[in-house]
C-alpha cells in the first residue's frame, strides 16, 4: 500500500497540436520533421504578455525568463503589452492548474487564447520551479518521465490512485496524458533521462516499479539541473556575428545546414522598402527575420514551410541602413539537399 505524499500539483499539459502535412509527404519526412518543428529557430525574440495576474506572481515568471536567458543561450524574451504583438500569453486561472503549450505550438493557438497558465501561487520556491518548468515547455522541452527513453515501469494502479486524488484530482485521461503515456522517439532529441530535470516531476514510494533506484521516489531539486543547462544551450547556442552569412539583393545564396541544424544570415537594407525574403529548393524550412538590435534581436516575421511543397516566403518593409538577422532552420533535407535563400 502507497501513501499518499503528493502534496504538490503538478504540471497538466494540452495535447500536442497536431501537425498538417501535404498529401504524400513520406513517413520518414513527416519523422524528422517531428522531431525539430517544435524547437525555435535559433535567435528568435519570443514576446510574452500577462493577460492577468498581480504584480508579485508576474514578477516570480519575469525572474524565471531570466534565469533561462541568464544561461546564455540564442534565444530572447521580450515583454509586450498587446495580444497582437505577443507569442506566448500568460495566465494566472487558479481552476485550471498550470500548463504551457509546447515549443513553436504555441503559434498556433489563436491571439485571443492563452497558451501558459498558473493554476497557484508563485511567490514560494515551488512557484519559481513552476514558473521554470512552464517556460521549459514553451522552449520545446517536454515531460521528462515521459521519455521512450526513461525506462520505467509503473505501478499502474498506484499512479491512478494517487493522482485521481488530493490535491490534482486528475481523470484517468489526465494522468495517461501526463505521466503514463510515453512520447513518440520522433518527439525526443537526447537518449538519456534526467531524474534532476526541471521538466520532472517529483513521485513518491511505491509509483515506480522500475529502474530499482526510484523505488522509494523522484526527487528532482526543483532548479534546472547540468543536463537541462547543457540541451538548452546545445539547442540554442548563442548566434555569433562572425558566422553569420552576408545577404545581397538578387543574390542566391546556399543554405549548407542540414536537418536539425540551422544557418544565420545578416542584411543590410540599402533603401527604405519592402523586400521580399524566401528560399527555393526542397528543404523544409523555418525562416525568422528580426532586426538587430544594440542588445537583442527584434523578431518581425516568420515562415514554416515544413511538409508542405512550397517554399518559405517572408515580406517585409525594412529601413534603409538597419541590419536585419535572417535564421534558417531546417527542420528535414533529403538525401539530395539543395536549398537557398534569396532576396528581392
Amino acid at each position: 500500500m502507497t501513501k499518499n505524499i503528493s502534496s504538490k500539483r503538478l504540471c497538466s499539459q494540452p495535447p500536442l497540436v497536431k501537425r498538417k502535412f501535404a498529401r504524400g509527404v513520406s513517413s520518414n519526412r513527416m519523422r524528422v520533421i517531428l522531431s525539430t518543428v517544435l524547437k525555435w529557430a535559433n535567435g528568435t525574440d519570443i514576446k510574452y504578455m500577462f493577460v492577468e495576474g498581480a504584480t508579485a506572481q508576474k514578477n516570480v515568471v519575469r525572474a524565471a525568463f531570466k534565469k533561462w536567458k541568464s544561461l546564455g543561450i540564442g534565444l530572447s524574451f521580450t515583454e509586450v503589452a498587446m495580444r497582437e504583438e505577443s507569442m506566448v500569453r500568460i495566465g494566472f486561472d487558479y481552476s485550471d492548474g498550470s500548463w504551457s503549450y509546447v515549443g513553436r505550438d504555441v503559434l498556433t493557438i489563436p491571439k485571443k487564447e492563452i497558451t501558459m497558465n498558473f493554476g497557484w501561487d508563485l511567490t514560494d520556491s515551488y512557484g519559481m520551479t513552476t514558473a521554470l518548468h512552464e517556460i521549459g515547455h514553451t522552449l520545446g522541452f517536454q515531460h521528462e518521465h515521459q521519455s521512450p527513453f526513461a525506462g520505467i515501469t509503473w505501478n499502474t494502479k498506484a499512479v491512478y490512485k494517487e493522482f485521481s486524488g488530493p490535491p490534482n484530482k486528475w481523470p484517468k485521461k489526465e494522468i495517461d496524458s501526463n505521466i503514463l503515456n510515453k512520447l513518440s522517439a520522433n518527439q525526443v532529441q537526447g537518449t538519456d533521462w534526467d531524474p534532476k530535470s526541471i521538466m520532472e516531476y517529483e513521485f513518491g514510494a511505491g509509483l515506480v516499479l522500475k529502474p530499482a533506484a526510484y523505488v522509494k521516489g523522484i526527487f528532482p531539486p526543483g532548479t534546472l539541473s547540468k543536463k537541462d543547462i547543457d540541451t538548452v544551450k546545445s539547442f540554442y547556442p548563442v548566434v555569433k556575428a562572425s558566422e553569420q552569412i552576408k545577404l545581397d539583393i538578387n543574390k542566391v545564396t546556399r543554405i549548407k545546414a542540414q536537418a536539425g541544424e540551422q544557418d544565420d544570415f545578416v542584411f543590410t537594407a540599402p533603401l527604405t522598402k519592402k523586400y521580399t525574403f524566401q528560399t527555393t529548393g526542397n528543404l523544409d524550412t523555418v525562416v525568422v527575420i528580426s532586426e538587430i538590435g544594440k542588445t537583442e534581436n527584434h523578431y518581425m516575421a516568420g515562415d514554416d514551410d515544413s511538409g508542405f511543397e512550397d517554399n518559405a516566403k517572408i515580406v517585409l518593409p525594412l529601413v534603409k541602413g538597419r541590419k536585419y538577422l535572417v535564421n534558417v532552420k531546417v527542420t528535414y533535407a533529403p538525401e539530395k539537399p539543395n536549398g537557398a535563400v534569396v532576396i528581392l
